[in-house]
Order: structure tokens, then sequence, then C-alpha cells
């Protein structure tokens, strides 16, 4: 049964709900099925994920989605995080407008007696009862009270929906996702997969023929973009637990006081693994890491637990200072790691200070590669689950924003989650950080097998 609005429509509704492509299929219809509340209930309860569509005298569009089911219930609030209303055209012109849910837990209201009610009356009472044509025209006897359960920001009744109850249809479609072939292959999300993986990287070792026994990983990024937060991720996945033992948090300054070489363990009885996660203190507009401080870090001359004080910067007079540094000293692979829910809104400012830092890098021949954090915050469907992650278009959209920003190789752009408000350690989080450290680590092989040929 095809419905009223065009391709361009549900593409813009698709960019509203987010999650990659949606099929978008007619449920109801008054010019198909009449204006009739049971009508609609027997046709759209029940159908998972929908958006009502209204369409007025006055050419303008709007509507309502809820990722909850309608129901009959005699009168009952349903909570959706994601419930929004929305705005297509203004007076026949195009004038896309989104306006999120801030009281997801009244989102949606169902009663039988009732077509699609947003918020109990308040915001977006559409129609009950039957109502009757006139002159091809249906006039809704609902009300609109905007602004109570939907963040409205300055628009206005009468800027939403012309203060108008007359219209010539309203529509209600259901929303499903269109099964997406992963943009990424990376394997599977099984249990057995992450055992598998959890021993290759404990199993893990430099190239022979390279007088190095383990291999130096810088993380470097912006304040609070998780580069501690990245270490407690891989220790947690093999300690079983979710642990804290690099202090993170949130501040305007880098939390990150010392320069650090991490060892990931099993536990305290275990070997440590043959490699190091190198924490410092973060890149800043106007302060934070610089480029001197840079260079002696990635030369080996800074000592682990080097205290950094912005006053007095790191010399070959500072206490401590490996004026000699072997291989084993020096960094193998820089891992930039940024915030992928502000990746693309990065000031002018701290765009140059990390290509200065990157040229630095790249003077020493070392591999570069983009660690993209917080993407649970990018997309809702891998906020549910991680393993969704190679599937989501607006992951994959941000991931080749980073590779054009950065000028990496997309494969060398790894979306992560970080355990963050968990408590408990779980498997896709753990897999897709896995994979993305054996990446890591297979990037500073290519930094190593450059030296085999020199």
């Amino acid at each position: 049964m095809a419905g009223t609005i065009s391709i361009h429509d549900k593409k813009q509704l698709e960019r509203y709900i987010q999650g990659g492509p949606k099929q978008i299929s007619l449920l109801y219809s008054f010019t198909i099925d009449g204006a009739d509340s049971s009508t609609f209930h027997r046709l759209c309860d029940k159908q998972g994920p929908t958006v009502t569509v209204i369409y007025n005298t006055q050419g303008t569009v709007y509507g309502g989605y809820t990722e909850i089911s309608w129901t009959s219930e005699d009168g009952k609030y349903y909570r959706d995080d994601h419930a929004f209303l929305f705005q297509l055209y203004r007076n026949g012109k195009n004038n896309p407008m989104k306006f999120p849910v801030k009281m997801p837990e009244k989102a949606i209201y169902c009663i039988n007696s009732n077509g699609p009610i947003f918020e109990g009356g308040h915001d977006m009472k559409t129609f009950s009862g039957t109502l009757t044509i006139q002159n091809k025209q249906y006039t809704l006897n609902g009300s609109f009270s905007l602004d109570s359960t939907f963040d409205m920001g300055p628009c206005s009744i009468e800027q939403f929906c012309n203060n108008t109850k007359t219209v010539i249809n309203f529509e209600v479609y259901s929303v499903s996702d269109i099964p997406q072939p992963p943009w990424r292959e990376i394997g599977y999300w099984e249990r057995q997969d992450l055992e598998r993986l959890k021993n290759e990287i404990n199993a893990w070792s430099p190239p022979r023929r390279i007088n190095l026994t383990t291999a130096n990983i810088l993380f470097l990024g912006p304040v609070g973009a998780g580069k501690s937060s990245f270490f407690n991720t891989i220790s947690s996945i093999f300690r079983g637990h979710v642990t804290g033992q690099a202090v993170c948090g949130s501040a305007e300054q880098s939390i990150t006081s010392k320069y650090h070489m991490y060892r990931v363990r099993g536990s305290a009885l275990t070997k440590p693994m043959k490699f190091r996660l190198c924490d410092t203190r973060g890149i800043e507009e106007n302060q934070g890491i610089d480029g001197t401080e840079l260079n002696y870090i990635l030369e080996g001359n800074v000592p682990n637990e080097y205290q950094f004080n912005p006053s007095t910067p790191i010399s070959p007079d500072t206490t401590g200072f490996v004026a000699s540094p072997t291989l084993n000293h020096k960094i193998h692979c820089v891992c930039f790691i940024i915030d992928g829910s502000t990746a693309s809104v990065m000031s002018e400012k701290m765009l140059e200070k990390i290509k200065a830092l990157q040229s630095t890098v790249r003077q020493k021949g070392l591999s570069q590669v983009v660690l993209v954090t917080k993407i649970d915050k990018v997309c809702s469907n891998v906020e549910e689950d991680v393993s969704t992650v190679f599937q989501s278009v607006a992951i994959q959209e941000l991931v080749d924003t980073v590779s054009n920003i950065f000028g990496v190789p997309r494969n060398h752009v790894l979306p992560v989650k970080n355990y963050e408000k968990e408590i408990n350690v779980r498997d896709d989080i753990s897999l897709l950080a896995l994979y993305s450290l054996r990446q890591i680590l297979r990037a500073s092989e290519d930094f190593m097998f450059n030296l085999l040929d020199r």
C-alpha cells in the first residue's frame, strides 16, 4: 500500500530517526481507511516503531515518531527516549525540523478511543472517535499545546501547524531497519571469538630479529577523548571485571599529569603482555603536550612516571631524562584518540595543533592509527548493541569524516566504545576493543618491519 510521502521525505525521516536505511511502509490512512480511532488501532497496534504524518490545508506537513508500539490500553503512558516531533514542510515549502523528547517517560499515551497521542494531550493529541469528511477535508478534534514533553525551541503552534486542525490526510507508517551488509568485515561476535582474540593478543610479541622485548604504543588525543579509558577497557577485558587502574574523568584540563607506560596483565600473578600502552597528558588548544615534548617521548627520552610541569618543560637537564635511549625506550606506533561525538566540530585551533603533532610523528616514520571513542553517542543502535557498529551508516560516515580530517586510510580509523557507565564486562564491547587493539599492534609491526628492511 503506497503512501503520500516521497522518497525525499523518507530520506529526511531516516536522517531524523538515525541508524541507517529504513523500510517505511504505510499502515493507515484517512483517505484509504477512514478517520476512525478503532481502525487506527486495528491496523497500527503492535507494529513496532511508527511515524505519524499529518498534511494540513495550508501545505504544512508535520507529525511524530515513536519506537514504542501503539496499543489499545485504557489510558497508559509509555517511555520512549528516542521519540520526537517533526516538520517536513511549512506552507508548501521544504522546512525540515526535528523536536526531540525532553520528558521520555511520558513520550506517548495509548488509549483505545484516540488516535496517536504524543504525551497525553499536552503536546499533540491528534483525534478521537470518528471524524467525518467534508469537501475532502477532515477537522481534527484533538489538542495541541507544545513544549511540554518535546523540546520545541522557539517554534510556536502557528509555526508548527499553522494553528489549524483542518487536514487533507493523516497517515501512519511502520518503520523497520533494512538489513545492511557490514561496511567492514572483522569476524564474528561470539564468545569463542572473544577468547580467541584474547589468546592471540596475550601471545603477541614483536617480530624476531628485532632487539625488542615490547612494543610501545603512544596515546595522543584531546582532553576527555578517552585515552586513559581505553587502557582501562583493555585491562578490564583481561582481568574479567571493569577496572579503573588509570585515573580518568572529565575536566577542562588534562586529568593525566604523568607519562605512564601501562602494562596489561590478566592478573597480578601473570606476566605482562609484550606491549605497553603509553598515556600522556591531553592535547589542548593553549596548553597540553607540544611538539618538543612529543619529540622527546617518541625518541624514548621521557622516563616512565615522569611528572609533567607546565612551568618547567622537559629538557636534557630534567631529572631522570633518558639521554641514551634504546629501541626498547622509543615509541613504535602512535594512536590518536578522539571523541566521535565531537569529531566534526573540533575547533580550527585544535585541528592545527593535531596536524602539527601528526607531522612530528610522520617525520619519525611511525604508523598512525585513530581510535574513535564514544560511538554510542553517535548511533542509538550501537548504544543498545555494539555489535551493530559495522552496519551503522552513522558510524561509517563518522569513520569517513575522521579519515579525511586526519589524512589516514579508513582501515586505520577504529571505532570503539570504552567501559564508562558499565559495571560488568560485556562481550560486544570487549570484542570491538580487542579488534581495535589487534589492528594497533599490527600497525606497530609495520614500523618494525621497516626497521628490518633497513
